[in-house]
């Protein structure tokens, strides 16, 4: 289960390459790319259709170019993905795990950088279908299909809103049916972050699984 919900967060960063597929969705990335920095919360579900279950999260991302990336899950359970120019950390507290990754594994999965800054220009990635709008809630609709086949991402549909120009929700629908949907909230830009917090000390006690070579 932690594996699928580590999955699903890098496939959540597989979805802006194709957002200069629109008008609106290319403002939405001109936008994301003039920001120094940014904090958001979440609220996060995860649908796993095997076990027919789904489990709520809530938590806050923070991003600082280039892939400076602090994700923390408050509840259920507390979890960090904590991303930096030298290493991917994916902690456990609760069970006193983390795996370790190289910063590789964000440029497999096209990184979360792509999601947050629009600067990867990989347009021709993903179909880009409107879906609609809801004038009153200043939201537009997308669905991104990608024209690659990828087990961990059939289809996106993207919510962003037209006067912020920001991601608002996104749910990601991956080849088995699983369903990952996350909704921001209280979104801050250019804040005062320091590099020193996207570095991850762990206890002594933490046993930690190292894929930093694979």
């Amino acid at each position: 289960m932690k594996r699928f919900l580590f999955t699903c967060f890098f496939a959540f960063c597989l979805v802006f390459p194709a957002l200069a597929e629109t008008s609106l969705l290319h403002e939405v990335e001109q936008a994301y790319q003039n920001m120094k920095n940014f904090k958001a919360e979440f609220k996060q579900e995860l649908f796993h259709r095997e076990s027919n279950t789904t489990q709520t999260r809530t938590g806050t991302l923070e991003f600082m170019p280039e892939t400076f990336i602090f994700w923390e899950t408050n509840a259920p359970n507390r979890e960090l993905i904590v991303c930096n120019d030298k290493e991917v950390w994916n902690y456990l507290p609760d069970e006193e795990l983390a795996y370790h990754y190289s910063p590789k594994v964000l440029d497999t999965s096209h990184a979360i950088l792509n999601v947050i800054t629009g600067q990867a220009k990989l347009e021709d990635g993903f179909e880009t279908e409107f879906l609609s709008e809801n004038t009153e809630k200043n939201t537009q609709q997308f669905t991104l299909y990608p024209l690659e086949p990828n087990p961990q991402l059939t289809e996106i549909t993207l919510t962003v809103n037209t006067k912020t120009k920001r991601i608002q929700k996104i749910v990601v629908l991956d080849f088995f049916g699983n369903l990952n949907t996350i909704e921001f909230t209280n979104f801050n830009a250019d804040i005062a972050l320091k590099k020193n917090r996207f570095y991850l000390s762990l206890p002594d006690t933490v046993e930690i699984e190292d894929h930093f070579g694979d």
